[in-house]
């Protein structure tokens, strides 16, 4: 056996559409309606669809918050901005930076899912070294290997 991928349950699912497609830029690869299938790993039912299927009870509750959609944004700052800028999104946590350095703001979707996006590692080893840490110091901070800050500092140097 082996995971396949996570899939949420939705109340309206053309506005979740539109979310994932606009705000986190999916792209979906199957829309059978009350189902959707997004390239990113991730898919979608509708409420009714699913309860139909299970028999359950309303799914989810979102009091609870019980998990959230992680994504990677190299560009976070742009992102973060648009993300301001867009009054009807709700934010879960404010842009913060972890002890390590990645940089991550939380919000929700249209159904109170969380949405985590972050810098990648990379990323973020590659802020970094461009701010003048030495590569060990960038290595200590980020908790990554040596190894890893080294490949970062060579896509680095042929940027410049």
């Amino acid at each position: 056996m082996k995971f396949h991928s996570p899939m949420i349950i939705v109340n309206d699912i053309e506005s979740s559409k539109r979310f994932y497609h606009d705000i986190l830029y999916e792209e979906i690869v199957q829309d059978l309606g009350n189902y959707v299938v997004f390239a990113g790993g991730f898919s979608m039912m509708t409420r009714e669809q699913w309860n139909a299927f299970t028999n359950d009870a309303p799914a989810g509750g979102n009091d609870g918050h019980c998990f959230e959609l992680y994504f990677e944004e190299d560009d976070l700052d742009d992102f973060v901005k648009r993300i301001e800028e867009n009054a009807d999104i709700k934010q879960f946590t404010e842009f913060q930076e972890a002890t390590w350095g990645q940089r991550t703001i939380r919000f929700l979707d249209p159904d109170e899912h969380v949405i985590e996006v972050s810098e990648s590692m990379e990323a973020v080893v590659i802020r970094l070294l461009s701010s003048g840490m030495t590569a060990r110091a960038a290595s200590e901070k980020s908790m990554m290997p040596m190894a890893f800050v080294e490949r970062c500092a060579d896509r680095l140097d042929t940027r410049r």
